[in-house]
């Protein structure tokens, strides 16, 4: 999977009640996706049932990666890859551990430090199972949106369903 990181130039509002959102329904999940969101369709990984990413005009990044369990494709190893993607990315690393997100229990870690030695940035990765699938989902943004884009992550999480 590639690394994510985003630099954007514009200002979105944060999703508010009111506000339009996108219903996003495929083979293997579904969501709502925030007004001012976009779907990268141009990353040489896209599959828009298996790995999408979604972006706003900021540093704000949401990933849905999706894949059939097996011995080749574990929680554990898709957790383990992009922790170690991100890690070699980010300076001044710390890191913690969460095992929930929206209404999923799995594993996951939030990795915050600085890209390029300067820029702070905050990813966290969660991973879950649900029947046959894996799925790792990944939020990054600098702290500064994240703090502004909260109410768009949240929105994201709740709408978000695994088939």
């Amino acid at each position: 999977m590639s690394l994510l990181f985003f630099a954007g130039c514009g200002r979105q509002p944060a999703l508010t009640p009111g506000k339009s959102a996108v219903a996003i329904d495929r083979k293997t999940f579904s969501m709502s996706l925030p007004s001012g969101w976009v779907e990268d369709t141009k990353d040489d990984m896209y599959d828009p049932d298996n790995f999408v990413m979604f972006e706003n005009e900021e540093s704000c990044v949401f990933v849905v990666f999706i894949g059939k369990q097996s011995a080749g494709m574990t929680v554990e190893m898709v957790m383990e890859r992009q922790k170690e993607a991100y890690a070699k990315k980010i300076t001044d690393l710390t890191t913690s551990t969460f095992n929930s997100w929206a209404n999923y229990r799995g594993e996951g870690v939030e990795l915050t430090g600085k890209i390029g030695g300067a820029l702070k940035y905050q990813t966290r990765i969660f991973g879950f199972t649900n029947s046959d699938n894996v799925c790792a989902i990944i939020e990054a943004a600098i702290p500064a949106d994240w703090k502004t884009y909260g109410g768009d992550y949240e929105a994201i999480r709740q709408s978000f369903k695994l088939k």
